[in-house]
């Protein structure tokens, strides 16, 4: 490879700030980014995690997961609580963040579609090599 190819890693995060918008648009009606939307659904599907237990299944950074959270648990619907005899919070999807997340759902189900629509049959291929980047790299 010479030093004129493409910069693979430019390539992703360009075309991830691109879809990281489509998402972020879709999502304004209920407030939400798309990371925030990712991490509510993450955290929905977990048994009120700590905040490394959460930040390992979103592959976050802790400080950076905590700085997301912030705003969902000042709106009311992430609880971060402290249990008697533990020292870190646990975390839970509140009944608003719940609602929350319900109503967000179909607003990014619609731009999931477009994504797929525009990828076609290489969105099987993109996922897999994704994953393996993300295992392998």
């Amino acid at each position: 490879m010479d030093d004129a190819s493409p910069c693979i890693c430019g390539r992703l995060r360009r075309a991830s700030r691109a879809l990281s918008r489509l998402y972020d648009e879709a999502l304004a009606p209920v407030d939400l980014t798309v990371t925030q939307f990712s991490v509510m659904r993450t955290l929905s599907r977990m048994d009120r995690p700590g905040l490394a237990e959460l930040a390992e299944a979103t592959a976050h950074e802790k400080s950076a997961l905590w700085r997301t959270l912030q705003p969902l648990v000042r709106k009311g619907w992430i609880a971060a609580e402290t249990a008697p005899g533990e020292r870190g919070q646990r975390l839970s999807l509140t009944p608003g963040g719940q609602e929350r997340l319900a109503d967000a759902l179909p607003l990014w189900r619609t731009a999931q579609v477009r994504v797929s629509e525009t990828l076609g049959p290489r969105e099987a291929a993109l996922i897999a090599l994704l994953s393996e980047l993300e295992t392998d790299v």
